[in-house]
């Protein structure tokens, strides 16, 4: 302990009978220093301890006070200086000031494991904090770099790492084995404050040996892997880094690049952001370039970026080790050869989250092991799970793996890999559509490759899982799924989309419903069949008639029906026909209509398209009604709705009160109109049709308001506010926009007349 050592030597020297001149003459220092010395003004050397531990025959003892001195006064300072600029990770930082806090208040000791993807800026975090508290350890700061993950040699072992600690913390001698020299440091730092930060953990079994048991004491640890053994056995809290957010990662341009170059292209700096995967390394390099360049436009790196080779482009020039690629290097090198192999293929899928059952079908792998493989990249932070079963890789690293996956896997195996994840989607996709709509005949699809299971959906409530399944799997993968089966030219690309086709008409997602099979249809035109194009030019045609582009509508009908007639497709021709009914019903053309829809049921009847019949039938009903022949129009009704309700079609029950509550509304009658749509609504509810309930309220909300009923209106109106808004339609906008200005309920406004529809009685179809 300080003032010890003085006080002995005094003692030692007066015993011994000597003055200051005659022990410094013996000892060989002057005795001005050697006064200095006892009345403890000057810290003693080990040499002058020695030497006075051998003329005093202290055995020692003077010697040993000299060492406790001197590790007293040490206090190590060795950490790194912090990033300059640090922004952002305020969350993060937050658990970390709670941490100590509460660390301190129970009076427990702290072990934190910060682990994160590479390149996600673990180490900057945890050196900006520590520098933050420093001061509340004032034993000092030690830092080691683990090179758990480094281009420069294998990891640093603990018992070096223990050598270079105890001598920083002023101790000479220490034993050569693990156990006892971990057991000494713990020891000299028992009763000190310090702060110990290991940087690059490569596991936990690396840094257990280096952790400290006393509550004075603090460790930090960083790793790409999740050190779950810590806090098992040390009870060492996680705190796991995520890429930055959209608005740190604008910060952190702008401290590097300034405020004025990023706020003039400040759309441009977020697309770079974003083509950086919020990747605080990423982020860096790119501010870097940017700086080093101040006359370049933020444009131009982001169209760099932009680029199938953007990888290399991020790379600092000055220093090759701060580069993506070769920071995702030294994380893939570590896997094994599945685990590895898993990452590669995971690549080749374009798309948002996967599931397990489909990365399952990508590696042809079954599903156990998929899971085990997928939690091994999971620790290592190269795929992040999202959800149950769910499974998301960045956008950098997928181009990485892509990249790996296209270096080490032959094209064979790739195509297989495609063939196997295509072929999964699809078959599920079919299932999930034959679940929804079983009266609907569709031809078979080929088999799936050996060791792909697709979904089936077989309960007693399989259309409401099938329906949860293609909300959830196939608005945001059906376009990257048909993306990859047409790179691979696989007949995927126009499967996908025409198996959907039930979903669609529920769901009405204009734009992946057009651009998906707009894929489809650049895929059959170029390697499959004309029964192939032409599905896709029908279903295609059908989005545009449904959005309002007639023009387009058409053409791509009329080519759907040529390539039918080619292939002497009847059954396929009576739908095109429909189709075309269609659309010369929207554009009032009732007479055309009423001639496409009896050329469609004519061909249904002949080809036994039942289905196809009970549609053209409510059709044509609804164009003889338009044309006022009313007893045709009442005949061929009966018989439409008596096949829709035979097969158990709730969504064409619903488009057949759909049609005749819009004849109603054009003949005037408003209150059976309301009928028919009330029943539609049942029959929209019954099928989990959001989308056709939403349409059907919001119909109802406008012929109330005609009727002056507002409180009614209201009503209806706000149930198709919620569906739609619930559904992410444009159209809530403007039904929230109406309700704005409707009345709250009574009686119409001065300004607007009393409804002059008459108010006929009951629609004899809904009795």
């Amino acid at each position: 302990m300080p003032g010890q050592f003085s006080s002995t030597l005094r003692r030692l020297r007066s015993q011994r009978g000597l003055s200051l001149r005659q022990f410094a003459q013996i000892v060989h220092y002057s005795p001005g220093w050697l006064s200095r010395i006892e009345r403890g003004q000057a810290a003693p050397t080990l040499a002058l301890a020695r030497s006075c531990d051998d003329a005093l025959s202290a055995e020692g003892e003077l010697l040993k006070l000299a060492r406790l001195e001197a590790q007293s006064q040490l206090r190590p300072a060795q950490l790194p200086s912090a990033v300059a600029g640090f922004v952002g990770r305020t969350h993060a930082l937050g658990e970390l000031d709670a941490a100590i806090a509460k660390a301190e208040h129970t009076g427990t000791a702290l072990t934190v494991a910060i682990d994160g993807p590479p390149g996600a800026g673990k180490s900057a975090l945890t050196i900006q904090w520590a520098h933050r508290v420093a001061g509340r350890f004032p034993g000092g700061v030690l830092f080691a770099d683990l090179q758990g993950h480094s281009h420069h040699g294998r990891p640093a072992e603990p018992l070096q790492v223990l050598e270079d600690f105890l001598a920083a913390l002023g101790t000479e001698s220490v034993p050569d084995e693990l156990e006892a020299r971990s057991a000494l440091f713990r020891t000299v730092v028992s009763d000190r404050h310090v702060l110990v930060v290991l940087d690059n953990a490569i596991d936990s079994q690396q840094v257990k040996p280096l952790l400290v048991g006393s509550a004075s004491c603090a460790v930090l640890v960083t790793s790409r892997r999740r050190l779950t053994g810590l806090g098992i056995t040390a009870g060492a809290r996680r705190l796991s880094l995520a890429p930055m957010g959209p608005q740190e990662s604008i910060e952190l341009l702008r401290g590097v690049i300034g405020e004025k170059r990023v706020d003039a292209e400040e759309d441009v700096a977020r697309a770079v952001a974003l083509r950086c995967a919020h990747l605080p390394l990423a982020l860096r390099i790119t501010a870097e370039r940017l700086a080093t360049h101040p006359r370049w436009p933020l444009s131009h790196v982001a169209d760099e970026l932009s680029g199938k080779d953007r990888l290399d482009v991020l790379v600092d020039r000055d220093n090759d080790d701060l580069a993506v690629r070769k920071v995702f290097d030294l994380s893939y090198e570590a896997l094994d050869g599945e685990t590895a192999r898993m990452f590669r293929l995971l690549g080749l899928y374009p798309g948002p989250p996967i599931s397990a059952a489909a990365a399952a079908a990508l590696t042809g792998h079954s599903l156990a092991l998929t899971r085990d493989l997928l939690d091994g990249l999971i620790g290592v932070h190269l795929v992040e799970e999202t959800g149950l079963d769910r499974y998301w890789i960045h956008d950098l690293l997928r181009e990485y793996a892509a990249d790996r996956a296209a270096a080490e896997e032959s094209y064979a195996e790739r195509l297989a890999a495609a063939r196997r994840l295509t072929s999964w989607y699809t078959l599920s996709v079919d299932a999930a559509n034959m679940a929804l709509t079983p009266q609907r005949e569709v031809p078979p699809l080929d088999p799936p490759p050996a060791g792909v299971t697709p979904l089936t959906f077989t309960s007693d409530t399989a259309a409401e899982e099938a329906r949860a399944w293609l909300d959830e799997e196939a608005k945001d993968s059906a376009v990257p799924m048909g993306r990859l089966a047409a790179r691979y030219r696989l007949p995927g690309a126009w499967h996908i989309p025409g198996r959907l086709w039930n979903w669609l008409l529920m769901r009405k997602p204009w734009s992946m419903w057009i651009s998906s099979h707009t894929i489809g249809l650049e895929a059959a035109t170029t390697y499959g069949g004309p029964g192939d194009q032409a599905c896709v030019e029908l279903n295609l045609g059908e989005a545009y008639r449904q959005s309002g582009y007639y023009e387009r509508a058409e053409q791509h009908v009329t080519q759907a029906l040529t390539l039918r007639r080619r292939i002497g497709d009847r059954q396929g021709q009576a739908w095109c026909l429909e189709a075309l009914g269609f659309i010369a019903a929207d554009r009032k053309d009732t007479p055309l209509a009423h001639s496409y829809f009896s050329r469609a049921l004519e061909t249904f009847r002949q080809t036994g398209d039942t289905h196809g019949e009970a549609v053209a039938l409510c059709s044509l009903a609804e164009a003889d009604g338009l044309l006022g022949n009313m007893t045709a129009s009442q005949a061929r009704y009966k018989e439409g709705f008596a096949l829709h309700r035979r097969m158990g079609d709730h969504f064409g029950e619903a488009m057949f009160w759909d049609r005749r509550a819009h004849l109603h509304e054009q003949q005037g009658d408003l209150v059976q109109a309301l009928q028919c749509l009330d029943r539609s609504a049942e029959c929209h509810s019954q099928g989990g049709n959001d989308w056709g309930q939403a349409a059907t309220h919001d119909l109802r909300a406008q012929l109330l308001g005609k009727l002056f009923r507002w409180e009614e209106a209201r009503q209806a109106c706000e149930q198709a506010w919620k569906l739609y808004d619930q559904l992410g339609d444009p159209r809530a906008t403007r039904l929230r926009d109406r309700l704005a200005v409707w009345p709250q309920g009574g009686e119409a406004p001065d300004s607007q007349a009393r409804p002059v529809h008459p108010l006929p009685g009951q629609d004899p179809m809904c009795t």
